[in-house]
């Protein structure tokens, strides 16, 4: 508190305890913190009659691929939007674990299929195990940013999805899973979009910690993909590069300020590949535990929801 009110002008209105239907759980012993959303995510299973729904342990089948086919479609007056809306809310508060597949779901919301309502119950299923995940902070790391992309993975336009995430203190503070608003025509151009996008995220969020007090160092990125990374530290236009638009090569900018550093990672240790396509039940317990996802409740705490 001492740290925000020697900059802000605030009110100490004691200890934080719920912020927006967003639980806080701290634990100063263990020098932790929790954020989590028990109350909205059980209030949605009851809201969809799925309370008592065997659980499931990822949020999509690995390789399932949803597309638009006009056949099949849900009846008049079926509930669509409503649970993908509150799942919405939910995957951009605190369940980055979910965001992926609520994502895919909400391309579909004008013509919804039945194969979409199953998805969605899917992912409704995974929060009825799940129920008292957050994002929890315990360590002292400071920010890093990870990105990945799924090439050419919507079935319907053969675009590209963007997986990024910031994290600080060893859990997720920023994240997102985006479709590309064109078509790449290779991998190396389709990281690179997302390198841009990831950086931009980054910037802000450096800037931020600025202003908090937090020393502002360049922002390390994780990247798999050793054809973009080339991209990035080398500013040299190609035939095969030269139509990619100009606002995704501020990227090579920002790495040569030092704002953002750009390494390689081994695409077995990516953490950002939960966030761009359905993962096998091993590989999604993996990639959740690598975002700082794990349980917000214990002991007395457990009884209020």
């Amino acid at each position: 508190m001492s740290a925000v009110s020697g900059k802000f002008d605030v009110r100490d209105m004691a200890e934080v305890k719920d912020f927006i239907g967003i639980k806080v759980k701290r634990d100063r012993k263990a020098s932790t913190i929790t954020l989590s959303n028990p109350g909205h995510t059980a209030a949605l299973l009851q809201a969809f009659g799925m309370e008592m729904a065997t659980p499931n342990k990822t949020t999509m089948a690995s390789g399932v691929k949803l597309a638009k086919t006009g056949k099949d479609l849900l009846p008049a007056g079926a509930r669509y939007a409503a649970p993908v809306g509150s799942l919405l809310y939910l995957s951009t508060m605190t369940r980055p674990d979910i965001s992926f597949a609520v994502g895919v779901l909400s391309r579909f919301m004008s013509c919804p299929e039945q194969d979409n309502m199953r998805a969605a119950k899917g992912v409704l299923r995974y929060l009825r195990g799940t129920t008292r995940l957050g994002v929890a902070y315990g360590s002292s790391d400071p920010m890093q940013g990870y990105v990945d992309v799924d090439w050419a993975g919507d079935v319907d336009g053969r675009r590209s999805t963007t997986g990024f995430i910031c994290t600080v203190n060893g859990a997720s503070i920023a994240w997102a899973s985006n479709r590309h608003s064109t078509a790449a025509t290779s991998i190396a151009e389709a990281e690179y979009v997302a390198a841009a996008m990831a950086t931009k995220e980054a910037l802000w969020l450096r800037t931020l910690l600025g202003v908090l007090g937090v020393d502002g160092q360049a922002v390390p990125m994780g990247e798999d993909i050793q054809s973009c990374l080339a991209l990035i530290y080398n500013p040299e236009a190609t035939g095969r590069t030269k139509h990619v638009d100009v606002a995704y090569h501020m990227v090579r900018d920002y790495q040569t300020l030092k704002d953002v550093a750009f390494y390689f990672l081994l695409s077995a240790k990516r953490p950002a590949d939960g966030l761009t396509k359905p993962l096998p039940s091993p590989a999604f317990t993996a990639f959740r535990d690598e975002i700082g996802v794990g349980p917000a409740l214990v002991g007395a705490d457990t009884a209020q929801w």
